[in-house]
């Protein structure tokens, strides 16, 4: 290939992903709800006419790794009969979604009267219907009770909406206006992507943009094999516990059997537990999303995230099981849980060829959503504990960051800031801080977990906790201890509760306070390694006492600073025993 020619398809690979990111640049600007304008929980994307994904804004990576599962879900059912300027909706779990609330807009985009690409962006919707506000109910057991299922459905035909189609969705949802709007910001998103795709392909040419588009996915898959055949061949094994399903205190079982080969790697999940009761179980899009993310982590980041580097990868999920649940089964909480656990069964197998490329474990979400009246304009919200994100875990020359989502969004959802949120729900925010001697202790430390407290206010109002991680801390690695687990106190005007992970709604009443501690990350390697003076840093700042520093870490620290002779004394003493 002479070098024009390679010049020119690095041109149009570049421009194919800021055209994700100016779809999700959009999608941020023109979105109402919060959960959407400041958490930015979404994806975009652009796939070629076979739904297979070129580019993607990252975003939510769950999400974005589902985006072509959602368009061939859409090429499945309608084959020969999609057609210039339609536009389709999609958030079936069982046919090309991860969960209810997270809702697909594809729009097919044509050039010349020939379907070329689809832009694509995949979104959560604050509420999709069911039992419970917010659509987190950690009662169901079965999908029916979590919201509306919509199948690929035709929402646009011939640049005409279907009127019908978007009222009898949104018509089952608690804040419907808030949605069209929502929706409209989606599909508006999809349009501006389609109109910068038909303005590459007549600059560059039909022929050469195709090209381009095909290269990126051979090139992702080249670099993909390239990775897995420099990992040791062999059969590694991860195992992973989520605490419960909500209706059982048995601890859920994930478990990853990776075996390298030279040009492909196979994820097994046979051993994993059969599907349960509560809505835990991860549907077989979220589940092939969630190994992708973290065999892609392990290989290395210069790889694509495209579906070219998601071919060599195979995955075994038996129907049934926790990780491909019959198609009744609830599974709202998957895309955190368990999809932040098949990412660290599998991460933790990796973890036995090449633990300098895999981090401690990360903390898990449990937070809650709250619903009501507000009673500053009599209007109905559905609000999230966005601001209780746990942290992540260290690793090899890295300590953890503090404050990020769950590994299954790693660095995607933005927590709001307080003010915001103390305008859009009618909350206070008592306290938001980092807490001491939560982080796990490691030459590389994770990252302490966060305390954050608000009171109520509004009418009427209810709470329900969706979560995991009171049971099972973030692990550690190479030596690193593990990291604290979620806790939280809820203080009513009768009594002081302390409340499940998974938590049916309960009414509050104008003062109550909720209080949540975050888990800190994992640690990686022996503290007993950890530099001193970084020891001390930590101290300094906060993030561990004078006794961890002393008993996790064996270092003596006096008013006057490092007691370097007793510190020398106190670790060869830790080693020996």
């Amino acid at each position: 290939m002479d070098v024009g020619k390679i010049i020119l398809q690095s041109v149009i690979a570049n421009r194919l992903y800021t055209i994700s990111e100016e779809m999700g640049a959009a999608l941020e600007k023109s979105s109402r709800s919060p959960i959407f304008a400041e958490a930015c929980d979404f994806a975009c994307g652009v796939t070629n006419n076979r739904g297979e994904l070129i580019s993607q804004l990252n975003g939510i990576p769950i999400l974005a790794a589902a985006g072509s599962f959602s368009v061939q879900a859409v090429l499945e059912k309608y084959k020969e009969g999609i057609e210039e300027g339609d536009v389709f909706i999609i958030n079936d779990p069982y046919m090309g979604g991860n969960h209810l609330p997270d809702i697909g807009i594809v729009t097919p985009v044509f050039y010349e009267k020939e379907l070329i690409f689809f832009t694509v962006s995949r979104a959560h919707h604050g509420d999709i219907g069911g039992a419970v506000a917010g659509s987190y109910n950690t009662g169901a057991t079965e999908i029916f009770q979590e919201g509306i299922r919509i199948p690929p459905t035709r929402l646009v035909k011939e640049n005409n909406l279907c009127d019908d189609v978007l009222e009898l969705i949104t018509y089952n949802t608690r804040n419907s206006k808030m949605m069209k709007s929502d929706l409209f910001a989606q599909a508006g998103a999809n349009k501006i992507g389609s109109e910068r795709l038909i303005d590459m392909l007549n600059k560059y040419g039909l022929k050469e943009v195709r090209e381009a588009a095909e290269e990126l996915l051979l090139k992702a898959e080249e670099l993909t094999i390239k990775g897995i055949s420099k990992f040791p061949e062999g059969t590694y094994e991860g195992e992973e516990y989520l605490d419960d399903d909500g209706f059982s205190d048995k601890p859920v079982k994930i478990k990853a059997s990776v075996t390298f080969k030279k040009q492909e790697v196979t994820i097994d999940f046979s051993e994993s537990d059969k599907q349960v009761t509560g809505f835990i179980n991860s549907g077989l899009v979220t589940t092939k999303s969630a190994a992708y993310i973290a065999l892609l982590w392990a290989l290395s980041p210069d790889i694509p995230r495209n579906s070219g580097a998601f071919k060599p990868i195979k995955i075994i999920a038996p129907k049934g099981s926790v990780v491909n649940p019959n198609s009744t089964a609830p599974v709202t909480l998957s895309t955190l849980h368990c999809a932040s656990e098949i990412i660290s069964a599998i991460l933790k197998a990796c973890a036995l060829a090449v633990p300098q490329k895999i981090p401690a474990g990360f903390g898990r979400y449990c937070g809650p959503s709250f619903y009501g009246i507000d009673p500053r304009n009599n209007n109905f919200f559905v609000g999230f504990g966005f601001c209780c994100l746990g942290s992540g875990g260290g690793k090899e020359g890295q300590d953890g960051f503090p404050y990020m989502a769950p590994i299954s969004n790693y660095g995607g959802v933005r927590a709001p800031n307080n003010e915001a949120n103390e305008v859009q729900y009618p909350i206070l925010t008592l306290n938001h801080h980092l807490v001491m001697d939560t982080a796990g202790a490691g030459k590389y430390r994770g990252a302490p977990g966060v305390k954050y407290e608000i009171q109520f206010y509004g009418h009427d109002t209810n709470i329900v906790m969706f979560g995991d991680g009171m049971k099972i801390p973030p692990y550690g690695l190479k030596g690193g201890k593990e990291g604290s687990l979620n806790s939280n106190k809820l203080c009513t005007q009768e009594e002081v509760l302390h409340l499940k992970s998974k938590t049916s709604p309960l009414p509050l009443k104008c003062g109550d306070t909720l209080t949540l501690i975050s888990s800190g990350g994992g640690g990686f390697g022996n503290p007993l390694k950890r530099d001193i003076n970084l020891v001390y840093e930590d101290y300094i700042n906060g993030y561990i006492s004078l006794d961890s520093a002393l008993k996790d870490y064996g270092v003596a620290i006096t008013p006057q600073g490092i007691d370097i002779e007793e510190t020398l004394k106190l670790r060869k003493m830790e080693e020996k025993s």
